[in-house]
């Protein structure tokens, strides 16, 4: 949610991609709906989406810093196949640029034509701000997406966004770093992990990099311990809306934060994750800091922009640990990144247009392979080029929600970071998300 930053678009020039979309998560708990001021609305408004001279204008906007090299060049095509609509992209630098924004756009009712939902894509379709792209695009239209893309973006039987990226998580791990520390084979289970990151933390290097800042990012990790805990990839789903029965206090959901403590007790995590950002992390791992990165399948095309090309050659990628031998590496599985088109605008048609032509076979699969981003449709799936991706695509049937899009579900994340930082027990942890969920749905 994932994560969405995930952030998903992350800090620094690696911060920009999805790892900062997790910050989206920590705005929507403290209540993204907040008013914005006239002058940042008219600021960010792009103008608006019809002019005189017979041109229609669709304002994209997003955060999706992974396709900015390679959007513009799809869009200039479009506009020369489209000579009657106008695209106008912007591609906010960071979700922190671009929450204020949206923010703005929503409030002044000029929302862009198409626009990153984040978690609100459910609740702004019931408010009447994004369309039902069911009924506009047809089911037809959508039996490409993998489950999991459409589920999360589905109200009954309307869906108010499309995944653009699917996302799976896993462990990046430097070969060299493993060989030094005695590492043989990569671990398949969360105590041949604590076995692994003892013997490298006894080389002086780092084991697991990873952000726990903001608390949401923390939840990419827990949620799936969930999933492996009750090997039901529905429960964490009930769980998020809170359905008859469900609450952060049951036993499953202790358990999946009895091991996160286990984990973190043994020392698998670099010390200060609620203080190290998601670029600061990713940094640890190809500066040679630590031996491993927990993180998803956004971090290929990060490592390709900011490692070096000899380090890019050599790390590699296992699953997510199991929790005992021979059980599924369920890993965490959602888009991190969607589309949503505006319900209200004039010039609604054209952003289906422009839509329609992105997720077009061929120029949706070359423009997620030239960014070395997962595509959220299998058809393009089957075709990935990018060795990394096509290795953790193949990770999706084992995929499990982990993105909170329940009302005050991504409140849980600032008292699990509390299991981070050792200042409570996980049951005492598990009582206060659910207090904390409770109390943000109001």
């Amino acid at each position: 949610m994932h994560s969405i930053n995930g952030a998903s678009s992350l800090g620094s020039a690696f911060a920009r991609t999805r790892l900062d979309r997790r910050t989206l998560l920590k705005a929507g708990a403290a209540g993204f709906g907040a008013a914005a001021t006239a002058s940042l609305l008219a600021a960010c408004s792009g103008g608006s989406a019809s002019s005189s001279s017979g041109t229609t204008t669709v304002r994209v906007w997003s955060w999706y810093t992974e396709q900015k090299d390679t959007l513009p060049k799809v869009i200039k095509d479009f506009e020369d196949k489209h000579p009657h609509i106008k695209v106008n992209l912007r591609i906010f630098g960071t979700p922190d640029q671009y929450l204020p924004a949206l923010t703005a756009a929503v409030s002044g009712g000029d929302v862009p034509e198409i626009f990153a939902p984040h978690v609100r894509a459910i609740t702004y379709g019931k408010q009447g701000i994004s369309a039902d792209l069911k009924k506009e695009l047809g089911s037809d239209f959508l039996k490409d997406f993998f489950p999991a893309e459409n589920q999360e973006y589905s109200d009954g039987d309307k869906q108010y966004a499309l995944g653009w990226e699917a996302q799976t998580f896993g462990i990046f791990y430097n070969p060299e770093l493993f060989a030094a520390a005695g590492v043989d084979g990569e671990p398949e289970t969360w105590d041949d992990l604590i076995d692994v990151a003892q013997k490298v933390n006894a080389t002086g290097k780092s084991s697991v990099a990873f952000s726990a800042n903001p608390g949401t990012s923390a939840l990419d990790f827990f949620l799936p311990l969930i999933t492996q805990v009750t090997d039901d990839p529905t429960y964490f789903l009930k769980l998020d809306q809170l359905e008859k029965g469900y609450k952060w206090t049951n036993e499953p959901v202790v358990k999946a934060l009895e091991l996160n403590d286990r984990i973190v007790k043994a020392n698998v995590f670099q010390k200060g994750t609620t203080g190290t950002s998601g670029d600061q992390a990713t940094q640890l791992f190809y500066t040679g800091a630590a031996a491993m990165l927990f993180a998803g399948s956004w971090i290929p095309a990060g490592l390709i922009q900011n490692a070096t090309p000899d380090f890019v050659k050599k790390y590699k990628i296992m699953k997510t640990p199991a929790i005992k031998t021979g059980a599924r590496h369920w890993t965490a599985d959602q888009a991190g990144a969607g589309f949503a088109v505006s319900e209200t605008s004039k010039a609604k048609d054209a952003a289906l247009e422009v839509l329609k032509y992105l997720y077009s076979p061929d120029v949706y699969s070359k423009l997620m392979n030239d960014s070395s981003s997962m595509p959220a449709t299998q058809s393009a799936v089957d075709r990935v080029t990018s060795p990394q991706i096509k290795q953790m695509a193949s990770w999706l049937p084992d995929g499990c929600p982990h993105i909170p899009f329940g009302a005050g579900s991504s409140a849980s994340g600032d008292p699990l970071t509390k299991i981070f930082d050792q200042k409570a027990s996980p049951a005492d942890v598990a009582k206060q998300m659910q207090t904390a969920v409770v109390n943000a749905r109001g």
